[in-house]
């Protein structure tokens, strides 16, 4: 798939001025490098197309170094879509054979597999339901506890389902990481599961997974069939807690919140996140700094866990540390990626992780 990066060069062209978005960009806070921010980015795209620079190993390094969080964005006041001018340089760079090796590596995995975690092939869905709920592979892989909370959370609202795409990457990853060809090809296998399972509603599990049908599926010329509305799950669970159709027992642990990467591209998830979690303890919430439209990701976002992963461990680690820095027994989250990866550092960390929905499952009256 041709990608014109020209086309982009109004946004990196303004942003490589700008600074405004620079104070949440998690990777610049981690890095503390002016070359790793958004306006880093911008410059050195916009330094590669004047022909001030060549795309050689540094430059290609620091490239890959954006988390995709799409933090930027969210909190620009002219709406400059950097991420996508970042994601196109990426694909630019890859199609020019200059990607670094473990991008192609990843590439040649969900090429194969259909996920970077594990070396299975997706499940094929069977069935239809009037509701589709997208597995994706960190669920399946990583963290099918969550997957089967999830499956569990439906049943008690009621919603007949069946689960698609289970085993296999959402398109957010390979599109991220400028694998055009890559995102089609699993857009079209997800889009066919899709179909087939006759759904009128596809519930997704996390914001990085409505992204990806959100935004990534129309950037790659795709779209859900007509007819399907896309939902994400914890806006059903604030609908069945208003609704008196989902009731808890009360924890009195004290609970501090991860909000999942993409978080700020929607208004009002956070709240809708809050609202559940209130539901769920008798202690107030412990709020960290980097929370709701600011919300910081851990390391596991935008690929960094597996083209930089000594990056996204400081990232994760830095997210513990502030997590226990609110006196907390407990940070909870939802996002199977996140969770995997808080889980992986939490050891030492003096606050212990949990996931939301398998929380909630288990609470349930």
């Amino acid at each position: 798939m041709h990608v014109n990066l020209a086309d982009h060069a109004p946004t990196y062209n303004l942003c490589r001025f700008c600074l405004m978005c620079r104070h949440v960009c998690p990777v610049g806070r981690t890095t503390k490098r002016e070359a790793t921010t958004p306006h880093g980015w911008a410059l050195l795209i916009a330094s590669v197309d004047r022909g001030q620079m060549k795309w050689d190993a540094e430059a290609v390094d620091t490239l890959y170094q954006c988390a995709q969080c799409g933090l930027c964005l969210s909190n620009c006041v002219t709406e400059m879509p950097l991420p996508s001018a970042i994601a196109a340089a990426r694909a630019a760079v890859f199609a020019a054979g200059a990607a670094p090796r473990a991008v192609a590596e990843l590439d040649a995995r969900l090429r194969q597999w259909g996920n970077p975690y594990r070396d299975v092939e997706p499940v094929a869905s069977t069935g239809t339901a009037p509701a589709a709920l997208f597995a994706g592979a960190a669920a399946q892989h990583l963290r099918p506890q969550t997957l089967a909370a999830a499956r569990k959370l439906l049943d008690a609202l009621g919603i007949a389902h069946v689960p698609v795409a289970a085993g296999l990457s959402s398109v957010y990853l390979p599109f991220a990481l400028g694998l055009r060809e890559t995102a089609l090809t699993l857009a079209k296998a997800a889009l066919q599961e899709i179909v087939a399972s006759r759904c009128a509603r596809l519930i997704v599990l996390t914001p990085e997974d409505r992204r990806a049908f959100s935004d990534a599926l129309s950037e790659l010329g795709l779209h859900l069939p007509d007819g399907v509305e896309l939902v994400e799950l914890m806006a059903l669970l604030v609908e069945g807690v208003e609704a008196g159709r989902l009731a808890f027992r009360r924890t009195d642990l004290s609970l501090t919140y991860h909000d999942p990467a993409h978080t700020p591209h929607f208004p009002g998830r956070a709240a809708q996140a809050r609202r559940v979690l209130s539901a769920l303890t008798t202690q107030p919430l412990r709020e960290m700094f980097w929370r709701e439209g600011r919300a910081a990701p851990g390391g596991a976002v935008g690929g960094l866990e597996f083209t930089h992963p000594a990056l996204a461990e400081r990232m994760t680690r830095d997210r513990l540390a502030e997590a226990a820095a609110t006196g907390a027994h407990m940070l909870v989250t939802e996002d199977p990626a996140a969770l995997a990866h808080l889980e992986r550092f939490a050891d030492g960390a003096g606050i212990k992780v949990a996931g939301l929905f398998e929380m909630i499952a288990e609470q349930m009256t």
